[in-house]
Protein backbone atom coordinates (compact mmCIF):
# COMPACT_ATOMS: atom_id res chain seq x y z
CA UNK A 1 0.00 0.00 0.00
CA UNK A 2 1.49 3.21 -1.38
CA UNK A 3 1.87 6.29 1.57
CA UNK A 4 -0.48 9.29 0.48
CA UNK A 5 0.57 12.66 1.17
CA UNK A 6 -2.21 12.82 3.33
CA UNK A 7 -1.61 9.71 4.88
CA UNK A 8 1.58 11.41 6.39
CA UNK A 9 -0.03 14.29 7.53
CA UNK A 10 -2.67 12.55 9.44
CA UNK A 11 0.77 10.49 10.87
CA UNK A 12 1.99 13.76 11.71
CA UNK A 13 -0.99 15.03 13.19
CA UNK A 14 -0.99 11.72 15.56
CA UNK A 15 2.89 12.38 16.56
CA UNK A 16 2.67 16.22 17.65
CA UNK A 17 -0.88 15.41 20.01
CA UNK A 18 1.17 12.77 21.13
CA UNK A 19 5.21 13.51 21.44
CA UNK A 20 4.80 17.72 20.80
CA UNK A 21 5.75 19.28 17.81
CA UNK A 22 9.33 19.24 18.16
CA UNK A 23 9.60 15.56 18.36
CA UNK A 24 6.85 15.19 15.48
CA UNK A 25 8.71 17.10 12.95
CA UNK A 26 12.10 15.49 14.23
CA UNK A 27 11.01 11.50 13.30
CA UNK A 28 8.99 13.05 10.38
CA UNK A 29 12.49 14.02 8.95
CA UNK A 30 13.84 10.55 10.06
CA UNK A 31 10.92 8.61 8.11
CA UNK A 32 11.62 8.26 4.12
CA UNK A 33 9.27 10.66 1.86
CA UNK A 34 9.39 8.07 -1.38
CA UNK A 35 7.26 5.37 -2.04
CA UNK A 36 8.46 1.84 -0.95
CA UNK A 37 8.12 1.12 -4.74
CA UNK A 38 11.29 3.59 -4.93
CA UNK A 39 13.19 2.46 -2.38
CA UNK A 40 16.51 0.47 -3.17
CA UNK A 41 16.59 -2.71 -1.34
CA UNK A 42 19.67 -5.28 -0.99
CA UNK A 43 18.73 -7.41 -3.92
CA UNK A 44 18.48 -4.01 -6.35
CA UNK A 45 22.15 -3.26 -5.04
CA UNK A 46 23.95 -6.74 -5.63
CA UNK A 47 22.32 -6.87 -8.65
CA UNK A 48 23.83 -3.47 -9.88
CA UNK A 49 27.15 -4.58 -8.35
CA UNK A 50 27.30 -7.34 -10.66
CA UNK A 51 26.32 -5.81 -13.74
CA UNK A 52 28.84 -3.21 -13.15
CA UNK A 53 31.66 -6.04 -12.00
CA UNK A 54 30.42 -7.61 -15.62
CA UNK A 55 30.65 -4.55 -17.40
CA UNK A 56 34.15 -3.80 -15.65
CA UNK A 57 35.70 -7.08 -16.71
CA UNK A 58 34.62 -6.38 -20.36
CA UNK A 59 36.63 -3.24 -20.38
CA UNK A 60 39.20 -4.85 -18.78
CA UNK A 61 39.77 -7.76 -21.86
CA UNK A 62 38.57 -4.53 -24.24
CA UNK A 63 41.72 -2.64 -22.24
CA UNK A 64 44.32 -5.78 -22.60
CA UNK A 65 43.29 -6.52 -26.36
CA UNK A 66 44.26 -2.59 -27.25
CA UNK A 67 47.27 -2.38 -25.41
CA UNK A 68 48.64 -5.48 -26.67
CA UNK A 69 47.51 -4.28 -30.51
CA UNK A 70 49.40 -1.19 -29.41
CA UNK A 71 52.66 -3.20 -28.27
CA UNK A 72 52.63 -5.46 -31.25
CA UNK A 73 52.28 -1.79 -33.68
CA UNK A 74 55.27 -0.03 -31.30
CA UNK A 75 57.56 -3.39 -32.22
CA UNK A 76 56.42 -2.78 -35.58
CA UNK A 77 58.01 1.38 -35.40
CA UNK A 78 60.71 0.19 -33.57
CA UNK A 79 61.81 -1.99 -36.04
CA UNK A 80 60.82 0.67 -39.29
CA UNK A 81 63.19 3.14 -37.33
CA UNK A 82 66.34 0.82 -36.87
CA UNK A 83 65.80 -0.08 -40.44
CA UNK A 84 65.60 3.80 -41.76
CA UNK A 85 68.64 4.64 -39.15
CA UNK A 86 70.71 1.58 -40.44
CA UNK A 87 70.38 3.27 -44.06
CA UNK A 88 70.72 6.49 -43.13
CA UNK A 89 73.99 5.92 -41.28
CA UNK A 90 74.83 3.66 -44.71
CA UNK A 91 74.36 6.96 -46.59
CA UNK A 92 76.02 9.31 -44.18
CA UNK A 93 79.18 6.79 -44.59
CA UNK A 94 78.91 7.42 -48.32
CA UNK A 95 78.66 10.68 -48.78
CA UNK A 96 81.57 11.33 -45.73
CA UNK A 97 83.61 8.74 -48.16
CA UNK A 98 82.54 10.93 -51.13
CA UNK A 99 83.59 14.01 -49.44
CA UNK A 100 86.72 12.63 -48.22
CA UNK A 101 87.62 11.59 -52.05
CA UNK A 102 86.57 15.35 -53.66
CA UNK A 103 88.88 16.93 -50.72
CA UNK A 104 91.71 14.60 -51.47
CA UNK A 105 91.31 15.79 -55.38
CA UNK A 106 91.02 19.22 -54.57
CA UNK A 107 94.29 18.88 -52.36
CA UNK A 108 96.24 16.72 -55.48
CA UNK A 109 94.42 19.28 -57.70
CA UNK A 110 95.89 22.81 -55.69
CA UNK A 111 98.79 21.04 -54.93
CA UNK A 112 99.47 20.69 -58.87
CA UNK A 113 98.31 23.71 -59.27
CA UNK A 114 100.93 25.30 -57.34
CA UNK A 115 103.52 23.10 -58.35
CA UNK A 116 103.06 24.23 -62.13
CA UNK A 117 103.09 27.90 -60.60
CA UNK A 118 106.71 27.18 -58.80
CA UNK A 119 107.87 25.80 -62.11
CA UNK A 120 106.62 27.99 -64.43
CA UNK A 121 107.96 30.98 -62.22
CA UNK A 122 111.21 29.59 -61.84
CA UNK A 123 111.74 28.98 -65.79
CA UNK A 124 110.90 32.74 -66.77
Amino acid sequence: MAITEQDRRNLFNGLEDTLGPEAANNLMELLPNTPAAQLVTREDMHANTALLHGEMAELRAELRGEMAELRGEMAELRAELRGEMAELRGEMAAGFAAAKGETQRLVVASIAANTIAVITALLT
